[in-house]
């Protein structure tokens, strides 16, 4: 289920922002939240189209703004 945000990431997704916005590489958050590198890959993508952003330096940032991560 989609959490009540502006980018209306699923829950899912928005853990594994909030991981890379932590600094965590893929292969991190895919063993953190037990899912497979392809599947976060995956998220990364749903990500950076939701947030109309092009990295995931630029996702944790809009992220940020957005009131979605705390900083660091």
């Amino acid at each position: 289920m989609t959490q009540h945000n502006p980018a209306s990431l699923t829950a899912r997704e928005l853990e594994a922002l909030t991981l890379f916005a932590q600094g965590l590489r893929s292969a991190d958050v895919a063993d953190r939240m037990f899912l497979s590198r392809k599947t976060i890959d995956h998220h990364v993508s749903a990500i950076l189209r939701k947030l109309d952003v092009r990295t995931r330096g630029e996702a944790s940032a809009e992220a940020m703004r957005l009131g979605l991560t705390k900083p660091r």
